[in-house]
């Protein structure tokens, strides 16, 4: 398994198969954004409601390109449960986290710390596609996850974006101080 811990925020990595290297990207970016700052629905969230990351997806291929899922391993000490989920952001709007935004909620693996994320749908990929991660992030376990870092694995990747991983290792490093202005709505 290949992954890299990261203090950076922003990597960019690009790969090809058939088309050219630049035909295809994966930019991963974290961030730590509060995305409910009321104490009495983060409770009953279950914790903080926290934007942690954004997946990007890019291509410039013409080819008709689906995912239908994204798996994160965790690297960091071990978390006995997570809650997660998935969300499209539309290009030219704010990013706002509603059931009409929702692609999938995340099934924690305890044995193998792996996040998966299997999409309710598949979903054909544009020539840019953005994903954002929100955890609910309970306070007992909110200093173990800014210590570690989620790592994209290239298997669950559609097969031209599978070189970009495995080109080069994917990463998202979970640090408060990623983006901490608030989300505007």
């Amino acid at each position: 398994m290949k992954c890299l811990t990261c203090s950076t925020f922003i990597i960019l990595f690009t790969g090809s198969l058939s088309n050219t290297l630049e035909d295809f990207s994966i930019l991963l970016e974290s961030k730590w954004q509060n995305l409910e700052r009321n104490q009495e629905k983060n409770k009953a969230f279950g914790g903080k409601w926290i934007l942690i990351g954004s997946i990007i997806f890019e291509k410039k291929s013409k080819e008709v390109i689906s995912i239908n899922e994204i798996n994160l391993q965790w690297n960091g000490g071990n978390i006995e449960n997570l809650i997660g989920s998935l969300y499209k952001k539309h290009p030219e709007k704010d990013f706002i986290p509603i059931q009409d935004n929702l692609v999938c909620d995340g099934i924690w693996n305890k044995t193998k710390q792996l996040l998966m994320l299997k999409f309710d749908n598949k979903l054909s990929l544009g020539p840019t596609t953005t994903f954002y991660l929100v955890l609910t992030i309970p306070e007992h376990i909110e200093p173990v996850l800014k210590k570690g870092s989620f790592c994209l694995e290239e298997y669950c990747l559609p097969d031209p974006f599978k070189h970009c991983a495995h080109k080069q290792q994917l990463s998202i490093a979970i640090n408060e101080k990623a983006n901490p202005e608030p989300l505007a709505h």
